[in-house]
């Protein structure tokens, strides 16, 4: 089952609850995307990332907390996908990304707050000076966003899976981005060890079977 800690929770509750006590205990704060369009020449010149005619290459930035900067990471838009003309001639899209567990008042504030706070970050990080606010293409907040891979995270994932055997669940698997890693890269890695363990349980059904 893949969906996520707080989904699966609810379908096993009734039949392992001690699983399901275990699963509502992972952490997904609050994250915002915030997609804003500002033209090509908005953007300073002496950054590792600008272009000589305006616009950023690259795939993007991530700001830790100690550079005082909000936003939690930005993705160059028009530079990942620049064949697919998502925005007019002369602009330029950037997708951000604010909020988080140290954050997490974003969930209450305004799609225009929230516009204000990116842009503010951009002032300070790859805008010139004085660069009016942009065009907003778009902002959605997640209430429950990434999982946290805080301290005692496999313990509970251990009690989960425990849960669930103790209640004769052997059956079900949890998977999902909580349980082995947020990054796609992990999660396809995931599935791939996953498809081998359901491989191995299925073939011990069988053995089962064929041994009555």
């Amino acid at each position: 089952m893949t969906a996520p800690a707080y989904v699966t929770s609810k379908v096993v509750e009734a039949m392992a609850p001690a699983a399901s006590a275990a699963l509502d205990k992972f952490y997904y704060p609050p994250v915002a995307s915030v997609t804003v369009s500002y033209p090509k020449d908005a953007f300073r010149l002496d950054g590792t990332s600008a272009l000589p005619e305006g616009g950023l290459t690259g795939f993007g930035q991530l700001h830790p907390r100690s550079q005082g900067i909000r936003t939690l990471g930005t993705i160059y838009s028009s530079s990942l996908f620049k064949d697919d003309k998502r925005q007019p001639d002369g602009e330029f899209m950037i997708l951000n990304y604010i909020g988080g567990a140290r954050d997490t008042a974003v969930k209450d504030m305004t799609d225009e707050a929230l516009v204000t706070a990116i842009h503010e970050d951009a002032l300070k990080t790859i805008l010139k000076p004085g660069t009016p606010p942009p065009k907003v293409v778009g902002v959605k907040v997640w209430e429950k966003a990434i999982p946290q891979f805080n301290v005692g995270h496999l313990d509970v994932l251990a009690d989960a899976k425990r849960g669930l055997k103790e209640a004769g669940c052997d059956g079900l698997f949890l998977g999902g981005n909580y349980t082995a890693g947020v990054a796609l890269g992990r999660c396809v890695e995931f599935g791939v060890e996953q498809a081998a363990e359901l491989e191995t349980y299925i073939a011990s059904v069988k053995a089962k079977e064929l041994a009555r």
